[in-house]
């Protein structure tokens, strides 16, 4: 098992910070980098904007300097937005190729043609030990220090069992997965349906309707998930069905809010730059593209975001398509 004596978060957000907080509690220290000295300041006084009901740990500080840090870490959390993800990795890469472990926590795609960070990653930047941390997780409640479940996925097993060991007692349990592919998709595509859930909440559809779509999206997210040669049971686990239950149970949800506020004719634009499915929905129809698979659900999003349709005329179309078993 491998063990880690200097940890960073490179992103100083509400889920860096909630991060940062559960390994606090377990006595372990980390430096969250930042990108502006106010916010370090803050943070060096134990004060987070993000969780003002908190008075952060002693072991917790932060930094502006992001070279000097990587320098003197060997485990760094990206917690980025997913469309700043490979841009740090290449800032770690270059400054240290094969002496670092990585954990991407961010939810989305690497390039606008569906590929995954770990894809990217392994790739181009092969000495780069990587996992991928994801599931069912709503910052706040981490930093409160409510239970909560996620999946730590990389084809390397000790890293995998060793990011597992490290929040061991801490209220972020975490199981192991040796599918990455999957956990990326699944990652990516709930963020999608959830904008789609938030739709039927905002127009009154009923729950019939929410269930329905995420059940149909659980489906679609299973056969891209083993299209691409990851394992379709993933997206029925805490990665696939747990996170997008998740995501798609309210407004808590920046996602399901996004779609709520969209149909409800609320100026959405003011969080677009945080939503992350409205990010990687183009990814997702040039992966299916390239992959010849059919996702009903992502592209009838697609449509009403692209204003390529009406949620009213596409729900009346998907209820018509062809018969079909339904696995």
């Amino acid at each position: 098992m491998l063990s880690f004596s200097n940890i960073c978060f490179y992103g100083g957000g509400a889920w860096g910070q909630a991060l940062a907080i559960a390994l606090a509690s377990l006595g372990y220290k980390s430096t969250l980098i930042v990108s502006d000295k106010t916010r370090s300041d803050e943070i060096n006084s134990h004060i987070s904007k993000k969780f003002p009901d908190i008075k952060l740990s002693h072991l917790i500080k932060a930094s502006v300097n992001a070279n000097e840090i990587i320098n003197e870490s060997d485990l760094v959390f990206v917690t980025t937005e997913s469309k700043r993800v490979m841009e740090v990795v290449k800032q770690i890469f270059l400054l240290k190729s094969n002496k670092i472990n990585l954990v991407i926590t961010s939810k989305g795609f690497a390039t606008k043609e569906g590929n995954t960070f770990n894809e990217i990653i392994k790739d181009q930047f092969p000495t780069l030990k990587t996992g991928i941390l994801t599931g069912p997780t709503f910052a706040d409640e981490i930093a409160n220090n409510l239970p909560a479940a996620a999946v730590l996925a990389s084809n390397d097993v000790v890293f995998a069992n060793s990011i597992c060991s490290l929040f061991q007692n801490s209220c972020l349990r975490l199981y192991q997965s040796n599918d990455p592919i999957g956990a990326s998709l699944a990652g990516a595509v709930k963020n999608i349906i959830a904008i789609g859930a938030g739709m039927i909440e905002g127009l009154n559809l009923g729950d019939n309707a929410k269930a329905a779509l995420i059940t149909r999206g659980i489906s679609e997210l299973s056969r891209l998930i083993k299209i691409s040669g990851g394992n379709f049971n993933t997206a029925f686990g805490l990665a696939g069905i747990g996170d997008m239950s998740l995501t798609c149970s309210g407004p808590h949800s920046r996602n399901m809010a996004y779609g709520m506020n969209l149909v409800k004719g609320n100026n959405a634009d003011n969080t677009l730059e945080l939503v992350e499915g409205v990010n990687a929905i183009g990814a997702a129809i040039t992966l299916a593209k390239r992959l010849k698979i059919e996702l009903p659900i992502v592209n009838a999003i697609n449509q009403i975001l692209n204003k390529n349709g009406n949620i009213r005329e596409i729900i009346p179309q998907l209820l018509s398509r062809p018969i079909k078993d339904e696995f």
